[in-house]
């Protein structure tokens, strides 16, 4: 790499140009106003908008998803009494924690990596897509990412240097209090407070270890509080464990078998692709490699702080505690990035490989895609379930005494824009939804039947509104909306529709009666799944 772009590298200006480009796109993105998709509308309707702040206390209502950490939704509650009811109160708390994380990784980034590692570090935190998207999600992962930030400083403010009383203080109050904010921050607490109390133990340095004692101390008594107040609502949950098992979240442990063993090979690099969001995932995985070798061979207490935290949760999810996948590990995205970049740096080492310009062309791999991708979402945003536009035409389109079917997974969103669209318990209805409530995964054929009788009693309507959000469960690889479109042109005739990122609606005419006579038992039986092969 030429000397010129390393003064630039260096410049003292270039990592607040780099988090002044991540806060734009973390506010273009919020500014977009984007439809809130399935687990943000229940989320907020039921959890938040739904209840008081005494209720929140209580035991959740009844909805699949388990309910954020409590002071998430007294946020979310309090800027919705302050802003009213918008999306851009909902999503003001996720983007304050997702701008606030940018400067708080720019700090930790310059404690724990190297300084050559540093922008390339900060440039990726900056701008991989699911730290943009989370920032602007009424979701509590963007706030999961800040906390795990503030952990690593305090961590380091434990680690190293004297432990003063004022130290000791500011790092049991600030930890008891983050406790409360982030359900994550249990494995990142539990992780990086290891790794200091056997380091201060094995040095045998005793005063260390007595404040450690007092700083623990606050974190698990505010942990206990936690538990007893709010947590103990949400132990035991069938959804929880058959939901998430359902997805592959949980580690198999001890691994039994091949397929037991691949499930580590995939999540290992899904963690790249579904969670950190990278276009290249076998090039973030050898430089994550490279990353771990080097910063555990120069700075290993270092290295424990980052990757304990992953440790305890894959432990978790060994024990089907915690699922290990998706968004519910973005607290793990900063640590992840943060060795990757000293990988990358690595490769730039002459000591380290004879040919250094191959690391500039991984190092060109690996940001290119984040970059080009950043970009594009100035233009155009990140998009998941556009349910607005639908309802939009919808509203528009409809005439007096048209109904509106409701299929069941787009009820929440639905119900957070009924109002605004001026629909009422008068014009529209919910699907019926066939199964277990606290198995998302369980599917019977017996389960089509229930859809089928409940689109029956549609019949005889001359107009009739079906709206779907286009990211539907696939239970047996059968997607719900394919057929109800399948049945409900066999009893009646599509006249309409209209599709959106992630939401349709269409119009049928049900009016006619349909010769199904000879299908009920004999030929329905034997087509009846011709639809999805």
């Amino acid at each position: 790499m030429s000397k010129r772009f390393d003064a630039i590298l260096e410049s003292g200006k270039l990592p607040w140009i780099i988090i002044g480009y991540g806060i734009i796109l973390r506010i273009v993105q919020y500014l977009y106003n984007p439809s809130l998709y399935i687990d943000e509308a229940r989320d907020m309707v039921s959890g938040v908008l739904g209840r008081s702040f005494s209720d929140m206390l209580g035991a959740p209502p009844e909805i699949f998803m388990p309910s954020p950490p409590l002071a998430f939704m007294v946020i979310e509650k309090l800027a919705v009494q302050l802003m009213g009811n918008n999306e851009y109160a909902l999503r003001l708390f996720p983007l304050i924690a997702g701008i606030v994380s940018l400067f708080l990784f720019f700090h930790v980034a310059g404690k724990y990596i190297k300084q050559g590692a540093l922008i390339i570090a900060l440039l990726l935190f900056a701008t991989v897509e699911p730290l943009i998207y989370y920032s602007s999600s009424a979701r509590p992962y963007s706030s999961d990412v800040m906390c795990t930030l503030l952990i690593y400083i305090i961590a380091d403010r434990l680690y190293s240097g004297g432990l003063t009383a004022m130290r000791i203080f500011t790092a049991g109050v600030a930890g008891a209090i983050i406790i409360w904010f982030s359900s994550a921050s249990v494995f990142v607490f539990a992780g990086t407070g290891s790794v200091i109390a056997v380091s201060a133990l094995l040095k045998k340095d005793w005063s260390r270890v007595r404040g450690l004692v007092v700083v623990f101390a606050l974190w698990l008594l505010s942990f206990g509080l936690y538990f007893f107040i709010y947590l103990k609502n949400f132990t035991g949950s069938q959804w929880f464990l058959k939901t998430f098992g359902g997805e592959d979240c949980f580690m198999p442990f001890p691994p039994l078998s091949f397929s037991d063993l691949k499930w580590y090979m995939n999540r290992f690099f899904e963690t790249f692709t579904e969670t950190a969001g990278f276009f290249l995932p076998g090039i973030a995985a050898a430089l994550f490699i490279i990353g771990c070798m080097t910063v555990f061979k120069e700075r290993k207490e270092r290295f424990l702080v980052l990757i304990s935290p992953a440790v305890f949760s894959l432990a978790a999810s060994g024990f089907s505690l915690y699922p290990f996948r998706h968004r519910m590990i973005l607290f793990l995205v900063p640590a992840i990035l943060l060795i990757i970049a000293e990988g990358a740096e690595k490769l730039r080492d002459k000591a380290f490989i004879r040919t250094p310009a191959i690391g500039n062309v991984f190092i060109f791999l690996l940001l290119f895609h984040p970059l080009l991708s950043a970009t594009h979402h100035l233009i155009q945003p990140i998009l998941v379930e556009e349910i607005k536009p639908a309802l939009g035409y919808l509203s528009e389109h409809r005439q007096e005494g048209d109904l509106v079917y409701v299929h069941y997974r787009a009820h929440p969103a639905f119900e957070y824009y009924a109002e605004r669209y001026n629909f009422n318990s008068k014009n529209y209805i919910v699907g019926a939804y066939a199964g277990d409530k606290d198995d998302l995964w369980a599917f019977s054929l017996d389960y089509l039947k229930v859809y089928t009788d409940d689109l029956d009693k549609l019949r005889g309507r001359k107009r009739v509104w079906v709206l779907f959000i286009a990211t539907p469960i696939l239970r047996k690889g059968i997607n719900e909306e394919v057929f109800y479109n399948y049945y409900l042109s066999l009893i009646g005739k599509q006249i309409d529709s209209y599709k959106s990122t992630g939401a349709s609606v269409y119009l049928y005419d049900l009016s006619g009666e349909a010769d199904l006579s000879s299908d009920r038992n004999g030929p329905r039986e034997k087509r009846k799944l011709h639809w999805y092969f």
